[in-house]
């Protein structure tokens, strides 16, 4: 008896040392939670803090953005004062850029058609859809969730790779990475994450 009770003791202690956090869940079982929660979502709004490479160019830029799961999503830079007005109106898969009604383009980050302004779309592709290669916990106390996203059928560092960081409590986006083949070309903190909606608002299911 005293021998069955102190497997049963190291069992639950192994069991134990496991557990991300002190938790009880995986970094992999949170990011399937976030997954689930980003798609019961209408809509959100946050500012955006930029550097993107484009070429030997490099941009600093700052936008607000306005995310809509149905409907236009509208980016619009903020600062610098060159970029200012910049507007990136997303709808139906396609995207239009204004600048005091003209289009303009910053250059594409990848081979895809992705542009500095137009990234938050495909992060948003990603947190939908996309492949998860790693999960983690990040940050002082792991208070943080790292996720990154990359096709499966490619080895690390050979195609686009998106690595994005969620707040562990509330799910909030806050800071974005964009490689290609190794490179980061794009690099994003999110301050201000605020849900607009949740599709369960629409049917009456959640408050």
């Amino acid at each position: 008896m005293r021998k069955a009770l102190s497997c049963v003791l190291m069992m639950t202690l192994l069991l134990s040392g496991c557990q991300a956090g002190g938790a009880g869940e995986t970094p992999e079982e949170a990011a399937l939670r976030v997954r689930d929660a980003f798609k019961e979502m209408t809509g959100w709004s946050a500012a955006v803090d930029v550097t993107a490479a484009v070429g030997d160019k490099v941009f600093d830029f700052s936008m607000d953005a306005q995310w809509r799961r149905e409907g236009e999503t509208v980016l619009t830079v903020t600062a610098p004062e060159l970029l200012s007005g910049i507007t990136a109106r997303i709808a139906k898969g396609e995207t239009v850029l204004e600048y005091d009604g003209a289009g303009v383009s910053l250059g594409l980050l990848d081979g895809d058609g992705r542009t500095a302004v137009s990234a938050v779309t495909g992060i948003m592709e990603q947190i939908d859809k996309g492949y998860m290669a790693k999960c983690a916990w990040a940050g002082e106390e792991e208070q943080l969730l790292q996720i990154t996203y990359r096709d499966p059928e490619r080895e690390p560092n050979t195609g686009t790779e998106y690595v994005l960081t969620f707040e562990r409590e509330s799910w909030a986006l806050r800071s974005a990475e964009v490689s290609v083949a190794g490179e980061t070309v794009l690099t994003a903190a999110v301050s201000n994450f605020t849900i607009e909606g949740t599709t369960q608002d629409d049917t009456g299911d959640n408050a």
